[in-house]
């Protein structure tokens, strides 16, 4: 079967295989390390406290920033991207720089995605303590922006207490958030989704989950925000299996798959309408859907964590069956 995201550049076998070279590399430097890389974010401990920090950007959405003229949502996916990260290791957003790289100066564009990345680290509940812009001309198409936070750990969680027979349920997302754009802009350009019809959907910013995951860190045992990679970042908090049903995607995501990518693909590149899932002991979550609702948000029910298989299984909205 045709790989589309790898038509698209995106090699994600590849991108795993440098990722754990990657780790290799920087295990090799910790001192002060409480958690490493290969996780959301990192942690180290400073004296009494447990500091998490993770960096991460948006991809290549900003092209299609710049194609729809919707600047300011970048921002917020920004922002997301990295309070999203640092909650599922239980940190609390504090502090927040932004890089924003041009291929041009252009004061109009920088305080769009500005008041973005203020408007999402406002709801998160973290400052902008300042940044970099910089001018490269000869490196950079458009723009790029990316964040690094630093957290305050409140009770650190990395998914070691998760264990069979524990729930699984899930976050709503906001629709794409921020991965899969280059498999989303080559299907744009070859006419096969009108960006004039689906522009505002596909620049929804990314959901902000932060302030949810830290309403309930005393009663769940892990949280994994869905984004490169999709479903197989459930690897990075439990080594049991997962069995899960998931509920029909939002409109969108139809789109995308009617335009000819795959059924099993879709799932393994976008949320399909997911944006965090919760691990959680069955006698706290009653407790844990009810403090969700109290936000506005409906937890959605996607199934438990198995001892059968250290794989995650997704059963589709097609009624496939897909051994991730």
């Amino acid at each position: 079967m045709v790989n589309e995201y790898k038509k698209s550049g995106v090699d994600l076998d590849s991108v795993k295989g440098i990722h754990s070279a990657i780790v290799d590399m920087l295990s090799k430097t910790y001192k002060n390390t409480v958690l490493g890389a290969g996780h959301y974010a990192g942690v180290i401990k400073i004296g009494d406290l447990n500091l998490a920090m993770h960096v991460d950007g948006v991809g290549t959405k900003t092209l299609l920033a710049l194609k729809t003229g919707i600047l300011d949502t970048v921002g917020i996916d920004c922002v997301a991207m990295n309070v999203n990260d640092i909650a599922c290791v239980g940190a609390r957003p504090l502090a927040i720089l932004d890089y924003l790289a041009l291929e041009k100066e252009d004061k109009d564009l920088v305080m769009s995605v500005l008041r973005g990345i203020l408007k999402g680290a406002n709801y998160a509940g973290a400052e902008v303590v300042g940044g970099e812009t910089a001018i490269m001309s000869s490196v950079v198409n458009g723009f790029d922006v990316s964040c690094s936070v630093l957290g305050k750990v409140e009770k650190l969680i990395t998914g070691k207490e998760i264990s069979p027979g524990d729930l699984v349920i899930g976050l709503p997302s906001n629709g794409l958030h921020s991965n899969g754009f280059s498999l989303v802009r080559r299907l744009i350009d070859e006419g096969k989704i009108s960006l004039k019809d689906y522009g505002e959907e596909i620049m929804k910013p990314t959901a902000i989950y932060s302030n949810i995951i830290l309403s309930v860190l005393n009663k769940i045992k892990g949280a994994a925000h869905i984004t490169g990679g999709a479903f197989s970042k459930l690897h990075r908090v439990t080594g049991y299996g997962i069995d899960m049903t998931m509920p029909d995607p939002p409109e969108i995501f139809k789109v995308i798959e009617n335009a000819g990518v795959p059924h099993d693909e879709m799932y393994k590149v976008f949320n399909m309408g997911i944006g965090m899932i919760l691990f959680i002991s069955e006698e706290h979550v009653d407790d844990v859907k009810r403090a969700i609702a109290e936000k506005n948000i409906n937890a959605i029910d996607l199934g438990k964590v198995t001892k059968d298989h250290s794989e995650v299984i997704l059963r589709t909205y097609k009624g496939s069956v897909l051994h991730l």
